[in-house]
């Protein structure tokens, strides 16, 4: 299994918010994982951004086609278990594309194709 590390892709796969759930299903790039009272500058606007001490625990500063829970597009705070990370070799595209194929009627068995047994043939 893969773990999450800086500049690695995920996908968000869970959120306690109604606005951290706009984001969903989409691929991330991990920016770095913020520990309570951690200050940087903002990859996305260039800003000064304080993760407060008073958050209960660390989150990942993702980026990618996400929105803050103020509504800021290109950056989100997210849990560690609320993301999923992908393989170096598997695109976002190419998981759709998989669990397309594993929710397929069709199903390979030595070497033969076999269909639904509600397809007609």
């Amino acid at each position: 299994m893969f773990q999450l590390k800086q500049g690695a892709l995920a996908i968000v796969i869970g959120a306690k918010t109604p606005a951290g759930r706009r984001n969903i299903g989409k691929s991330v790039e991990l920016f770095c994982l913020c520990q309570p009272g951690d200050e940087f500058i903002n990859p996305v606007n260039g800003h000064v951004t304080l993760l407060p001490k008073e958050a209960p625990r660390a989150l990942w500063l993702v980026t990618g086609d996400v929105a803050s829970a103020d509504g800021q597009h290109g950056f989100a705070w997210v849990r560690a278990e609320h993301l999923m990370p992908l393989s170096p070799d598997r695109q976002p595209g190419q998981v759709a594309a998989r669990q397309s194929q594993l929710s397929s009627p069709l199903r390979q068995h030595n070497g033969m194709v076999l269909a639904s047994i509600f397809s007609g043939v």
